[in-house]
């Protein structure tokens, strides 16, 4: 299993409720999204948000699961890919979110001013979030953002164009922002805000498990593949009870360390296995051309030569020193493996630890 294996496997426990266990008194899902659509209602009254005309709210009856979308109602097993724990609640991203899901504007530019464009290189695939890489917009063209549109702490960032990039998530931090500056996404980048009565760690952990299926979900030709703002909203997310999100986002730091160690440990059984059938070589070419690889077996034969009835029972033949490490003729053990393959069992330590075993 490789290191992003591994990662995917803890990630798709912690989304299915298998990570940590569920705790009535912690209360269930139902209440939490009631609590949401207050929030959410209330920001409407401000003016802050527009009323979503296609509110999404999906029930369970027996066995199934129905969307009600105004007066229509549909059956959306066919949508959800797992069965949730009784306590939490199939919702629509969208329905988390406290301002609308889309796409900064096009930046003017400048060569200095007093707020920056975040750009899609400013999510690095390595490095994550690199202020330093983004560009100074022109001061003119700043009336055209509003307050709510600058990037805030906690807000997860989705590239949303170009193939490579697109579909690449981060969770910004105020903490990045030595220069306490205003950053405001440009038109190639979505922002998502969620509701503060959930936790965005747990948001982006779910959005970091389907990353892949994200970077599938471009529309347009090859050169232009845009992810379009309706796919993030449409998202169908599990929602666990507060305090659930709360320990497991504590679960997933409590071993992205042992993950990081995992890795290492795997590139080094990598580059060995690797390296190895090459340095096996080239060892037995150099103890052959030393006359190494048959001294033993040219010391025994002479031992015999000069006394062939040494042994108490007449003339034997000497035992071979088998490959597999006995003194027979035959093996005694299982089989060898190939020559270059090195057994990832002996390094236990890491190596072979499925996602529940690292648990």
């Amino acid at each position: 299993m490789t290191p992003d294996q591994l990662k995917n496997s803890i990630l798709q426990l912690a989304i299915q409720g298998k990570l940590v266990e569920q705790r009535p008194e912690e209360g269930n899902a139902e209440e939490l999204f009631k609590q949401i659509q207050a929030e959410k209602a209330e920001l409407i009254k401000q003016g802050k948000i527009k009323k979503d005309k296609n509110e999404s709210t999906i029930i369970k009856r027996g066995n199934s699961y129905f969307e009600k979308v105004g007066t229509t109602e549909k059956c959306i097993d066919d949508e959800l890919p797992f069965e949730i724990p009784d306590s939490w609640l199939w919702v629509r991203l969208d329905e988390l979110a406290i301002k609308e899901i889309r796409r900064g504007k096009s930046p003017k530019y400048a060569e200095k001013g007093s707020a920056f464009a975040f750009a899609q290189k400013c999510n690095s695939k390595y490095e994550g979030i690199k202020l330093d890489l983004a560009l100074y917009l022109d001061d003119s063209s700043l009336k055209r953002y509003s307050e709510e549109e600058t990037i805030k702490d906690k807000d997860i960032i989705i590239n949303s164009t170009g193939t490579g990039t697109l579909g690449r998530i981060v969770l910004y931090k105020e903490s990045f922002n030595v220069l306490k500056a205003k950053y405001y996404p440009d038109s190639h980048v979505t922002v998502l805000r969620v509701s503060e009565s959930v936790s965005p760690e747990y948001i982006y952990a779910f959005l970091k498990y389907n990353q892949h299926w994200l970077e599938r979900q471009g529309e347009g030709s090859t050169k232009q593949k845009e992810l379009k703002p309706h796919t993030i909203k449409n998202m169908s997310i599990p929602l666990p009870p507060l305090a659930e999100q709360h320990r497991i986002v504590a679960k997933i730091e409590k071993l992205l360390p042992m993950l990081e160690k995992y890795g290492e440990a795997y590139n080094k059984l990598e580059a060995l296995n690797k390296n190895f059938p090459a340095e096996i070589k080239k060892s037995i070419l150099q103890y052959a051309i030393q006359g190494k690889l048959t001294e033993e077996f040219r010391a025994q034969s002479e031992e015999h030569r000069e006394d062939p009835f040494s042994q108490p029972n007449g003339c034997q033949l000497p035992q071979q020193q088998s490959f597999w490490g006995a003194s027979s003729l035959a093996p005694t053990r299982s089989a060898p493996k190939k020559l270059g393959e090195v057994s990832r069992s002996d390094e236990r330590g890491l190596i072979d630890l499925s996602a529940e075993e690292l648990l």
